[in-house]
């Protein structure tokens, strides 16, 4: 059976404290004519990114990204017919093999059994904030557990390969597409144990 894809990443956040002296007077009961500094203007907003909006486009991410692994494994286990869930989750390269995929399945007449789980995500690498702030691009590290799935032909038999691992961590190109995060191209999956 196929495996789906399936994200610490430190942030700086930097706080301008403005502090002002009181001056105080030269000479007790007359008042301070000294001339005092200029009052600081405000920061400039930079366009990097606060911690709060990487936490939320990694998590929006995260969500995508659970929402692809469910709109593939519904799709797995309809034998490749239901398809409508995966143009709201995958683009690119991903939605492309998924498409082939469900094909394969459909000709074959096979049918998965069980569920994938996603046990963690987590991020690798963030993109740049665009000229509006927002981060459009990211890389999740997912470990993905096939244990209790696997597929079977039109007589029930096991088409799962011998030796097919049960939990793989795969790197997967998360990108925000017209507002929505989508997954679109597995970077690496390898076996592991998570």
């Amino acid at each position: 059976m196929h495996h789906r894809p399936a994200l610490g990443t430190t942030a700086a956040l930097s706080a301008l404290l403005a502090l002002t002296a009181c001056q105080g007077s030269p000479a007790a009961g007359h008042p301070n004519t000294a001339p005092t500094s200029p009052a600081a203007s405000p920061p400039t907003p930079s366009p990097t990114p606060t911690v709060s909006s990487e936490e939320d486009a990694v998590a929006a991410a995260a969500a995508a990204y659970r929402g692809f692994v469910a709109a593939t494994d519904a799709m797995y286990l309809s034998g490749g017919v239901n398809v409508t869930a995966l143009s709201r989750y995958a683009s690119g390269v991903m939605l492309k093999a998924e498409t082939i995929e469900a094909e394969k399945f459909r000709g074959y007449k096979w049918r998965s059994v069980g569920h994938l789980q996603v046990v963690w995500i987590k991020p690798l690498t963030i993109g740049k904030p665009d000229a509006q702030g927002q981060i459009n691009d990211l890389i999740l590290s997912a470990c993905v557990d096939s244990s209790k799935a696997g597929a079977v032909d039109s007589k029930g038999k096991s088409v799962r390969l011998p030796g097919t691992p049960a939990q793989t961590v795969d790197e997967m190109r998360m990108r925000r597409i017209q507002g929505a995060w989508k997954a679109d191209y597995a970077q690496s999956r390898k076996p592991a144990t998570c």
